[in-house]
């Protein structure tokens, strides 16, 4: 039957491409394998493919240097994702925080969240800051020029190989979604075409999600972070209160301007209600005085 050529093969396809898929982690000979298996020049190009890209990531792997000689900058040709924080005490911190904004804007970056507010009697400014990694550096340095540095920190994590690596999977998996879409006009059965659409909407699935970590990955190493936190400073320390008969006089002198600003405040809480009950109250104390006379007079 001229059919039996492609139904044999189609499990076959089906059992040997996650092998092909599979070897972009790094084992080329299973990619060798697969092709065959699966007698498809679409397959032998995924499994090409995805051995070549695993090549890739595992020199990149090698040639990675340790974190430690990221501190002196970020190496060229690396994928370095950058973090930073940075605290300054200012004198105000409303305004500092638009300074920082305008100085962000200025380094090609921008504030993806901010937040004010105050504590114990200090105003503070929080800041979430991306700009670009090779211009961290100096965007810190003019924050902190804008009041008095108190803590600064920078980490910087080599990621190259997650990257090399995360290429090559979203490499194999669009070569190995490619042949089985190739396939699917040449499925002559209602079980092979619903074997094929389910095997593609899986692969679909997990192409998408390499896709987002490959995307999620460009955007961390493309723009450094930077969390800022500008604090105002304190109230000035009080100053120690004298002792001796001098101190008393002063502490007995404030406690009764206290209790006098207190009374005042009753008062004139009080006030206001104490006019309309004496005008409603002396009408009835009248009256009820002429009753009280008029006994007295009977007897």
């Amino acid at each position: 039957m001229p059919r039996t050529p492609t139904r044999r093969a189609l499990p076959a396809l089906l059992l040997a491409l996650p092998l092909a898929l599979g070897a972009c982690s790094g084992s080329g000979a299973g990619s060798s394998d697969a092709a065959p298996a699966a007698g498809g020049a679409g397959a032998q190009e995924a499994a090409s493919g995805a051995q070549g890209a695993a090549v890739t990531a595992a020199d990149a792997t090698a040639a990675a240097p340790a974190d430690g000689a990221l501190a002196g900058g970020v190496l060229p040709g690396r994928a370095v994702v950058s973090t930073a924080t940075l605290a300054v005490q200012v004198g105000d911190a409303a305004a500092a925080a638009e300074r920082a904004a305008d100085l962000a804007a200025a380094a090609g970056g921008l504030v993806t969240a901010s937040s004010t507010g105050g504590g114990e009697g200090a105003g503070s400014a929080r800041l979430t800051v991306r700009v670009p990694g090779e211009r961290l550096a100096q965007l810190l340095d003019d924050v902190a020029a804008l009041g008095r540095q108190v803590e600064r920190s920078t980490t910087a994590a080599d990621v190259t190989a997650e990257v090399a690596d995360v290429d090559s999977r979203v490499t194999s998996a669009q070569a190995v979604l490619a042949t089985f879409r190739a396939r699917l006009p040449q499925a002559t059965t209602i079980p092979d075409v619903l074997a094929l659409e389910g095997e593609i909407a899986r692969r679909q699935a997990d192409l998408e999600a390499l896709q987002a970590r490959q995307r999620s990955l460009a955007d961390q190493v493309s723009l450094a972070t930077a969390e800022v936190l500008l604090r105002e400073d304190g109230p000035a320390a009080a100053a120690a209160a004298p002792g001796g008969f001098t101190g008393g006089l002063a502490a007995g002198w404030g406690a009764l301007l206290r209790v006098l600003g207190a009374a005042a405040v009753a008062l004139g809480a009080v006030l206001p209600f104490a006019v309309p009950a004496a005008a409603l109250g002396a009408p009835l104390l009248v009256l009820h005085r002429r009753r009280a006379r008029r006994p007295a007079a009977g007897s």
